[in-house]
Parts: C-alpha cells; sequence; structure tokens
C-alpha cells in the first residue's frame, strides 16, 4: 500500500487557502449582487478543495488520485459556468487540484511495491 503524496497534499493545501481568500475577498461583494447564491457560489470551490484534502490524506491507492482529479474536473466546470462574474478567478486554484492530482498518480504509481517492475 502507499501513503499520501506530500507535493499533491501541499498543492491542494494551496488551493484551499487560495479559494479560502477569494471567498474573504469577494464574499461581501457577491453577497451584495447575489444574495445567497453567495453560498453556492463559494462552496461549491471550497467543498471541492475540502474534500480533495481529505481524499488525498486519507486515500492509501491511486484511487484517491482520481477522485482529486475528479474534484479538479469539477470545480473547473463550475469556474467555467461562473466565469462571466467572478468563477474565472477560481480557474487557478481549480487547475492546482489538477496537477494535484497528476502527481499524486506519479508519485503513487512509482511507490507501489504490489507490483514487480520490469528491468
Amino acid at each position: 500500500m502507499t501513503t499520501f503524496s506530500r507535493r499533491a497534499f501541499g498543492l491542494i493545501v494551496v488551493s484551499l487557502i487560495s479559494v479560502v481568500g477569494l471567498t474573504a475577498w469577494y464574499g461581501r461583494f457577491v453577497w451584495e449582487d447575489s444574495g445567497s447564491f453567495a453560498f453556492s457560489m463559494f462552496g461549491v470551490p471550497l467543498a471541492c478543495t475540502a474534500l480533495a484534502l481529505v481524499a488525498e490524506r486519507a486515500g492509501r491507492t491511486p484511487l484517491a488520485s482520481a477522485v482529486v482529479a475528479v474534484l479538479g474536473l469539477v470545480s473547473v466546470a463550475w469556474s467555467l459556468v461562473t466565469g462571466l462574474g467572478i468563477g474565472g478567478a477560481f480557474l487557478l486554484p481549480s487547475c492546482l487540484l489538477l496537477v494535484a492530482a497528476l502527481i499524486s498518480w506519479v508519485d503513487r504509481r512509482g511507490r507501489d511495491t504490489a507490483t514487480p517492475r520490469r528491468t
């Protein structure tokens, strides 16, 4: 069994910090403009990054990398759907999730000792 990827975990933490920062920065303006839609506007990217953090830390198989990738794709899709507003600002944290999924997959694949390596 493999352990979590520290590099991917670090990227997910950076993504989470940037989403929280964007929420703190734009939250008041979105609330004034859209009201309770602000919860879904910021909630989807926050949920994706938080779940990706949990999946990367708790997952011991390469399936965790796939979960992080799916969450990154959901976050990218949400950023594009809300892109006419401030959703474009969430593209960078979303892309960080995708890069973290790739790094996690490479790290987990490289450390897998269950299958013999070809020489």
